[in-house]
């Protein structure tokens, strides 16, 4: 919003600046004298603004953000990785439901967030890997209805995989399809 304001105040300069410097070329009539290269410079800006010239256009395309949820809790195998099905976000289709994979498009940092919830006496133990290395790990605990969350930055390359992924004994995941209590999320930072 700040942005457009921006451009509008712009616009409304340089279209008072151009009246500024009107020109007699006959008597009662005037041209405006607006430079080329000041008219290609406010249409950049705006493309850019827009979103269809360079600039932000171009990073739309390669931005990548996804955010997705378990609907029912499960108990995890061993080395288990974390398939979230519901899926609210996934722009670029980068997280593969299927799989519990998210592939990076570009090289880049990117942010990650998973919360998960185990109840009772069950306990769980999972971990953010980025390809065969493990990062971050939580364990909720094992009294009551229990959260964890990790979050973490990490640099990327093109093709790299993320996942959350079960570890140890402690295997139990809580969620409903109402509350989507456990959820893993994560978008391209720059």
């Amino acid at each position: 919003m700040y942005i457009m304001n921006a451009v509008c105040f712009i616009v409304v300069v340089m279209v008072i600046s151009c009246y500024g410097n009107k020109t007699n070329t006959q008597k009662g009539s005037y041209t405006l004298k607006l430079e080329n290269a000041n008219y290609e410079e406010l249409r950049s800006m705006f493309m850019k603004i827009k979103g269809t010239g360079q600039g932000m256009g171009e990073h739309q395309e390669k931005f990548s953000a996804f955010a997705v949820s378990l609907t029912d809790p499960k108990t995890l195998g061993v080395g288990q990785i974390v398939k979230f099905n519901k899926v609210w976000t996934n722009i670029n289709k980068d997280y593969h439901a299927s799989t519990g994979v998210y592939t990076a498009p570009i090289a880049g940092v990117y942010q990650f967030s998973c919360s998960v919830m185990t109840v009772s006496s069950n306990t769980l133990r999972v971990s953010l890997w980025k390809n065969d290395t493990k990062t971050v790990s939580i364990f909720p605990g094992n009294t009551g209805h229990n959260m964890g969350t990790l979050n973490m930055v990490l640099e990327l390359k093109k093709g790299d995989k993320v996942y959350i992924k079960q570890g140890g004994s402690d295997k139990y995941i809580y969620s409903e399809s109402d509350s989507n209590f456990s959820m893993f999320s994560g978008y391209l930072i720059r």
